[in-house]
């Protein structure tokens, strides 16, 4: 089947490669000159199955408030305050009802499990080409801090293995922690979480790819998708119409444009973070990833003297002011963890991940014959990739997905309210 991928992303990457791998042809199209300029770029690079959970938990309307009024760190709400941030902020808060959270977090949980799987299988691209490594992530907490109420259930029910750790347990799983300022009183150890970097990922799958076949057209920017008679058969781009009997959308936040000329309405929003990748590092470095809940701050390293801090979240694209405020915090945490980090070379990131109320893809059917959505993963987007690739591939192939996709569902929102029943999509 001649099938186009949009976006080159680590999600539409994985995308062409699984395809192309079963026997289609396929061509992956991205206005980028290179893969992973977006949101792969420079994020957290944890596959993080231990603490997928869904962000729109009970008390979020609290803190969106506080956020508001600029007395929130760890969640801001960049200007201007346009109608579709109005809307994706309504739907983010109806999400934050204990019920609402358990299920979208189940929902998180079993899909990054599912990819987690899928990426560490024996037939993965080798670790060495991506920093990759399978050695577990800690999620620590202050002496005030506790875990979820329902965080150890959830990985339970998941069969999710996970060690509860005090703080000599944590310094001897992770030695670089003992000589951190910053000291946690206790942790929670997944060993079967991973890291990696996922732009290089995404470059050597395109790389891997393109040796099975596949076609990259790169710098050439979809404008529209093409549908006859119920049927998806390719799109327009700035240099012209590529056709096609399959198109994936996997084109993050380009894919809300895309698609709603089409009827599909999503709610898709920017939700902006923040990295440094710290390199010549002359000190011992992270052995294993590793997240400060209560700094909502991660870390890990890919490569020999090398380490990235990720964090904070932004809703919007923050102005030149708050960027650097974010990112002079991000230095000064750092800092604290690793010592070591003063005279390191440093690289500064801002990124918008592309975000949905509950915090879960819009994966699978469309509505549209031939027109399948692979988009959204918001800041689980490596963690996903590879499960969501897989549940592509199966459908396109008419096999039936490991995952239950009904928490993924592209109808699931109306404009302020979950569950609109169904809609016929316009034809172009």
């Amino acid at each position: 089947m001649k099938i186009l991928v949009i976006g080159a992303g680590v999600v539409g990457t994985c995308s062409a490669l699984q395809l192309q791998r079963r026997g289609h042809e396929v061509t992956l199209i991205d206005a980028a000159p290179e893969a992973a300029t977006g949101a792969s770029h420079a994020n957290a690079g944890l596959i993080s199955p231990g603490h997928c959970f869904s962000w729109a938990e009970p008390g979020i309307t609290r803190v969106a408030l506080k956020s508001l009024l600029g007395l929130s760190d760890g969640l801001g709400i960049c200007a201007p305050l346009s109608p579709a941030l109005w809307r994706w902020g309504t739907l983010f808060a109806r999400e934050g009802t204990e019920a609402r959270w358990l299920a979208n977090s189940r929902a998180a949980l079993a899909l990054s499990a599912y990819s987690r799987d899928c990426h560490f299988r024996a037939d993965g691209l080798p670790a060495e080409e991506y920093g990759g490594r399978h050695a577990g992530i800690l999620y620590l907490y202050g002496a005030n801090d506790t875990p979820g109420a329902h965080d150890a259930e959830l990985l339970h029910a998941a069969n999710e293995p996970f060690e509860q750790l005090d703080a000599d347990q944590m310094d001897r799983c992770e030695p670089m922690l003992a000589h951190s300022a910053i000291r946690f009183a206790k942790g929670i150890f997944c060993r079967n979480d991973g890291t990696g970097d996922a732009a290089r990922y995404a470059r050597a799958a395109l790389a891997a790819f393109q040796q099975l076949g596949g076609i990259a057209r790169l710098g050439e920017r979809v404008q529209q998708v093409l549908v006859h008679n119920g049927q998806a058969v390719g799109v327009r781009t700035d240099r012209g119409e590529q056709r096609a009997q399959a198109v994936v959308i996997a084109g993050g936040l380009h894919s809300r444009e895309l698609l709603r000329p089409l009827g599909m309405d999503l709610p898709i929003h920017a939700v902006s973070g923040y990295s440094i990748t710290y390199e010549n590092v002359a000190g011992a470095l992270p052995t294993r990833g590793a997240v400060s809940i209560p700094h909502k701050i991660a870390w890990a390293s890919f490569a020999a003297r090398s380490v990235r801090f990720t964090g904070f979240a932004d809703v919007g694209t923050p102005d030149a002011r708050r960027a650097q405020r974010r990112l002079a915090a991000l230095d000064a945490f750092a800092r604290q963890i690793i010592p070591a980090l003063a005279g390191a070379q440093r690289k500064e990131w801002v990124g918008s991940r592309p975000m949905t109320p509950d915090n879960l893809p819009f994966l699978g059917a469309s509505g549209i014959a031939g027109l399948w959505l692979n988009c959204a993963h918001g800041a689980m987007g490596w963690t996903m990739a590879h499960g969501s690739a897989q549940i592509i591939g199966d459908l396109i192939g008419g096999d039936t997905p490991a995952v239950d996709l009904t928490p993924y569902r592209w109808n699931r929102y109306g404009f302020l309210g979950r569950r609109a029943p169904p809609q016929q999509p316009k034809e172009l």
